[in-house]
């Protein structure tokens, strides 16, 4: 066994004894964690993956330092499997278990060579010491990069859900606002409110802002330009849900909605957008006998 071939031989030497201690290792990592951790055989086969792409690595010429190709298979199949694991909830330290806990066993392999010729084996030691923190870097930028896009996934789905506009009626629309407006919050729900202004041809649309916690400057001028943006589409506007400490505040601020009718309470408001189409709500009459 040459030096060049040696890393390459302490992964294929009962490569299979290897993957199952590797296995079982991280097993009982997360086990001590308190970590569920992943199906055991899709995790073998994640593993056996990368352990073929991690030979075909240690096969190439060695160079100092170790690069790992962003585009080379052991860079695919290890971010393959630190998305799976992230995307089932997996832990900054649970991911980074997955190349940390390979490192040991192949160190454990090196040590009748580093008895019998340390002044050889002790550069290859340390080569090797290097290629793991590559991947260790490697792996938890993978795992940062996978949670930002879950994060940012996550948030456009809770954007989503906090801006529903709702058809109430033939031609009358509800856009109910929870929470604190801000500028991307506010671009948001106005193009969802134009689209479907434009789609149902709504004559009325109701903006019911008492899930707004702060009515200021900022929060009255984006609701200001969703108005004036709507109403180009032939929509009218009638907002519900002021508070008194709202609409005194907007009044010391000098903000006017004018232009806008306005209600206390959704109730009110409802029954205001159905009269304007002509509509009203009314009780059943009793059956006759």
């Amino acid at each position: 066994m040459n030096d060049s071939t040696l890393p390459r031989t302490l992964l294929e030497e009962d490569s299979e004894t290897l993957i199952a201690d590797w296995l079982e290792r991280l097993r009982a990592r997360w086990h001590q964690q308190g970590a569920p951790g992943d199906d055991p055989v899709i995790l073998s086969v994640h593993l056996n993956s990368l352990h073929a792409a991690l030979c075909d690595a240690l096969n190439e010429p060695r160079t100092t330092p170790f690069a790992l190709d962003p585009e080379s298979r052991l860079a695919r199949e290890l971010g393959e499997l630190v998305h799976h694991q992230t995307r089932q909830g997996a832990s900054a330290e649970e991911v980074t278990d997955l190349v940390s806990a390979l490192k040991p066993l192949l160190m454990k392999r090196m040590e009748p060579m580093l008895h019998a010729d340390p002044a050889a084996a002790l550069p290859l030691w340390l080569w090797l010491d290097e290629v793991f923190e590559r991947l260790l870097g490697f792996t938890f930028a993978a795992f940062i990069e996978t949670r930002e896009r879950i994060i940012t996934q996550q948030s456009l789905s809770l954007l989503e859900l906090s801006t529903p506009v709702l058809r109430l009626w033939h031609q009358v629309l509800l856009l109910p606002l929870v929470g604190v407006v801000d500028t991307a919050r506010a671009r948001h729900f106005t193009e969802r409110l134009l689209e479907s202004v434009a789609r149902y041809e709504a004559l009325v649309t109701i903006i019911d802002v008492t899930g707004v916690p702060v009515l200021d400057t900022s929060v009255a001028r984006h609701l200001m330009k969703t108005i004036d943006a709507a109403r180009l589409l032939g929509t009218r506007i009638v907002m519900t849900g002021i508070s008194p400490e709202g609409a005194q505040t907007l009044t010391k601020l000098g903000i006017s909605f004018s232009e806008v009718t306005a209600r206390a309470s959704l109730r009110a408001g409802i029954a205001e957008a159905l009269s304007l189409i002509g509509r009203r709500i009314a009780p059943l009459e009793q059956a006759r006998p």
